[in-house]
């Protein structure tokens, strides 16, 4: 293998090591689960669980573009 090859390899090696580590520090969600009294979660658990799901939603949203902006440049340095 040419020298040059052997050093592009090496490069998209650790462009391919950085990517997976930054992609699995994004995949790392905790779930908060609000605390309210049961009598209110009882009154309306539906309500309880959508107020849920919209918050859960609203802290991973920015982790979701993330990770696909870095999918994304990883296509096109890869094609």
């Amino acid at each position: 293998m040419p020298k040059d090859r052997k050093k592009r390899k090496g490069k998209n090696d650790q462009f391919l090591i950085d990517y997976l580590t930054n992609l699995q520090r994004l995949n790392d969600i905790e779930v908060d689960i609000p605390q309210a009294k049961i009598e209110d979660v009882m009154k309306d658990p539906r309500q309880y669980a959508l107020d849920f799901i919209e918050l859960e939603f609203a802290r991973t949203v920015p982790k979701f573009i993330k990770a696909y902006g870095m999918g994304f440049d990883f296509g096109k340095k890869n094609k």
